[in-house]
């Protein structure tokens, strides 16, 4: 039976608060009517005691477990400090790698999950019509498992042979549905992955499918790019750009155990989209480590303690969020009879850290990642989280909230027993990061841009506080009748998209096409986002 935690809601100031700052005159900038995040200081000026803060998501418990014979993990037991193939049958690679979706063709919860790493596995696949009961469809061709079908054999680089994926297994797979494809097309959907095999062969390979269950390789099965791939390879459709990206992981330091130093490097494709012509034609766009603040290193090395495990990029109202998976890594493996299923350990532990970023490039570790404020933090001494709270490649934003599955193990990296457990964590529309006043009254007031819209809708929680909107020209300068004591104060609202009114009305129209500032004040007030309508 699942399990279930009582739901809770943290709410973490930031390590700095923003201090007074005159307006400047500055250019207005075009916003249209895209949602405005409160992530960083793009849209905001000025603030006066008001705070950018980072969320939390309540935890909803466990929603799949374990349960087919291909969901465990088998294979003889190694004293390799790297995981590797070490994992016994009790543990699980269970969903060590998952890719939960929302199929709007199908109107259903989709789910594809590395079942086991180990040869007899590979990706498997759920499907659920609330996102809470999951079934496993025995999809395969010989329809005794739920795992998806290869229409031909892989290339093994390291051997000189194609072999079929059931005899290997494979690793670091992330399944794509594609935004800038239309539902019925051969490449709808997209895989990335790495047979389970090291060296050479550790490198990024890539299919298609018109269904999700029966794929196709791109590049004849053989790698698109360079190694390394022990991460949560993954492709997107940058609708910025209108160009994939692709990012891995890549090498700094060993290739694997002992002295890995763990990074990513992301790519665009520069052959016009055409991964079936030009598989490889990737272009590197960034490599980087997380660079940590905290400078510890695993005993006997040089290698930092805090690193990069997995790096799921998921985009969301014109902001890209890294859901920064954050390895506390060791070297020393959990020896054979020492595991500890109750205390929760600080050392060879994950847990993730929202990071944005406006190019998909460069990403901001400050706000969450380094202070450690993660979106899911993991469970207290017991739990079946304690150890392990580990992403999901996509994050599904259904009935006006944000749904974030993630695994979570009750054991550390490098133990040889855990029980591995699909999860469930929400968060408030825009919630991820915001603006926030408390007790003593304050104002966050925007830059210049130019409105595009005849009202604005505001998502903001001041149930116990109070909000007030006013319109300013682009000096600075209030407008009489959309400022001062024709615009509304809101006390006890808790709105996802509040229209505020002035003098009764909310039309801005007279105002569109010119350059405006909002001004914000807040007193115990949470502003989550705003846009014009």
């Amino acid at each position: 039976m699942p399990a279930h935690i009582k739901p809770t809601f943290i709410l973490i100031a930031l390590i700095f608060t923003s201090a007074v700052t005159a307006l400047e005159n500055k250019q207005p900038i075009k916003i249209g009517q895209k949602k405005q995040l409160f992530v960083d200081h793009y849209i905001i000026e000025n603030l006066e005691n008001v705070s950018l803060e980072v969320g939390q998501a309540k935890k909803h418990g466990v929603v799949m477990e374990p349960s087919l014979p291909t969901d465990f993990q088998t294979g003889q037991v190694h004293d390799g400090p790297d995981g590797g193939a070490g994992y016994e049958f009790g543990e699980s690679c269970f969903c060590w790698f998952f890719s939960p979706h929302w199929d709007e063709q199908k109107k259903k919860f989709r789910l594809w999950y590395m079942s086991s790493k180990r040869p007899g596995s590979g990706v498997a696949y759920a499907e659920s019509k609330d996102g809470i009961h999951w079934e496993k469809p025995l999809i395969a061709k010989d329809g005794k498992s739920n795992l998806i079908n290869w229409a031909k054999p892989l290339p093994i680089l390291r051997q000189n042979k194609k072999r079929d994926l059931m005899e290997l297994g494979l690793d670091g797979s992330t399944v794509t549905i594609d935004q800038s494809l239309p539902f019925g097309h051969k490449e709808k959907y997209k895989i990335a992955f790495y047979p389970n095999m090291g060296g050479k062969d550790a490198a990024t390979r890539l299919g298609y499918s018109k269904d999700g269950i029966n794929w196709e390789f791109y590049n004849d099965g053989y790698p698109v790019t360079g190694r390394a791939a022990d991460t949560n390879n993954q492709i997107h459709w940058n609708p910025n750009t209108k160009k994939y990206l692709l990012h891995c992981r890549q090498d700094f330091a060993a290739g694997g155990g002992v002295g890995e130093l763990r990074g990513v490097r992301i790519m665009e494709h520069a052959k016009e989209n055409d991964l079936i012509n030009h598989p490889t034609a990737w272009k590197t766009l960034r490599t980087f480590t997380l660079e940590d603040p905290d400078k510890s290193t695993i005993a006997g090395t040089n290698i930092p303690v805090y690193q990069i495990h997995t790096f799921p990029m998921w985009y969301y109202e014109g902001i890209w969020f890294a859901l920064t998976d954050v390895l506390a890594a060791t070297n020393r493996p959990v020896p054979e009879g020492k595991q500890d299923f109750f205390t929760r350990h600080e050392q060879g532990v994950w847990e993730f850290y929202m990071a944005p970023s406006r190019d998909a490039i460069h990403y901001d570790f400050s706000l969450a990642t380094y202070p450690r404020k993660p979106l899911i933090p993991r469970g207290k001494d017991g739990s079946f989280d304690k150890d392990c709270a580990r992403p999901p490649s996509n994050i599904i934003t259904h009935n006006d909230e944000h749904w974030v599955y993630y695994l979570a193990t009750n054991e550390r990296w490098g133990a040889r027993k855990w029980d591995a457990r699909l999860a469930l964590a929400k968060v408030r529309l825009d919630g991820f990061f915001y603006l926030h006043s408390k007790s003593e009254e304050g104002k966050a007031t925007t830059r210049p841009f130019v409105l595009e819209g005849d009202n604005l809708e505001i998502n903001v929680n001041a149930l116990n506080g109070l909000l007030k909107v006013e319109i300013l020209d682009g000096k600075g300068n209030g407008i009489p009748q959309f400022s001062g004591e024709s615009a509304k104060i809101y006390r006890g609202h808790n709105s996802l998209r509040l229209k505020p009114v002035w003098s009764g009305q909310s039309d801005l129209s007279s105002l569109k096409g010119k350059a405006i500032r909002i001004r914000f004040t807040l007193q115990n007030t949470k502003l989550y986002s705003f846009k014009a309508l």
